[in-house]
């Protein structure tokens, strides 16, 4: 299964739509969150229709920016069970009947709402009851590589970050690639780069899904790139072989 994550910086220019139906067209997510669409309903389906997703689940935010989307095709059983305009929790049904939790994760910019966020994870601990994965912009590091930048890392933000995942049994999925998802695209020393975007999950789903990998894509049309998670599983290729395995996208 491939799922996708961007926080696209709004889909109200044809630049910027014209990626995301590229980033769709090589990577065939099954799952695809987007954050700040700056879209109502009504724009989504104006500038998005021709995306190959027939199932779309759309938050808007009251005022200028912001904007979820999660969108996903029909083969997944997918059942939102509830959002609001920093987060989408879905309950995923595979085809064997295992059921997991899915949170797209989108965080204020602000240092001083961040702890309300945080707070927002852990209540959301209580609605599942499962392997739990989160992906999405959280807007904080984890460590001081995370940034690279002339001014110091935020030492005090990223304490309350990790113990924010340590309190919900959350911990990262690494990636490969480039390793920063975010550039403010300044030139020389006001050159800020960091990894803002990422994918948590409990000691259960990495344990479901041990083989998985999460890729950090490229856009030029947003400051944020686009993260991509596989996940993978092995099954046996025959009743004749009981010791080979293959590995397949599930």
């Amino acid at each position: 299964m491939r799922l996708l994550s961007w926080n696209c910086q709004g889909l109200g220019n044809l630049w910027t739509v014209r990626s995301l139906q590229k980033i769709v067209k090589d990577q065939a997510p099954k799952i695809f969150f987007l954050m700040e669409t700056r879209l109502v309903k009504k724009g989504y389906k104006k500038h998005c229709k021709d995306l190959p997703f027939p199932n779309q689940f759309i938050v808007k935010k009251l005022d200028f920016g912001g904007g979820l989307a999660l969108l996903w095709k029909n083969e997944m059983g997918v059942d939102v069970i509830n959002y609001t305009e920093n987060h989408i929790l879905a309950r995923v049904r595979e085809d064997d009947g295992l059921v997991w939790y899915l949170t797209r994760f989108y965080a204020w910019l602000e240092t001083t709402q961040k702890s309300k966020l945080w707070a927002l994870l852990y209540h959301l601990m209580s609605f599942v009851e499962g392997p739990w994965m989160c992906i999405g912009d959280f807007n904080a590091i984890l460590h001081s590589h995370e940034k690279q930048s002339i001014r110091p890392p935020p030492y005090s933000q990223m304490d309350e970050f990790k113990g924010a995942l340590e309190c919900c049994h959350l911990s990262d999925l690494g990636f490969v690639s480039y390793p920063f998802t975010w550039n403010n695209k300044q030139p020389g020393s006001a050159n800020t780069r960091q990894r803002l975007d990422r994918a948590v999950a409990t000691k259960s789903w990495k344990a479901r899904f041990s083989a998985r990998i999460v890729t950090h894509l490229f856009s030029h049309a947003s400051d944020h790139v686009p993260l991509l998670l596989q996940i993978r599983t092995f099954r046996s290729m025959s009743a004749r072989e009981p010791q080979s395995f293959k590995f397949e996208e599930s």
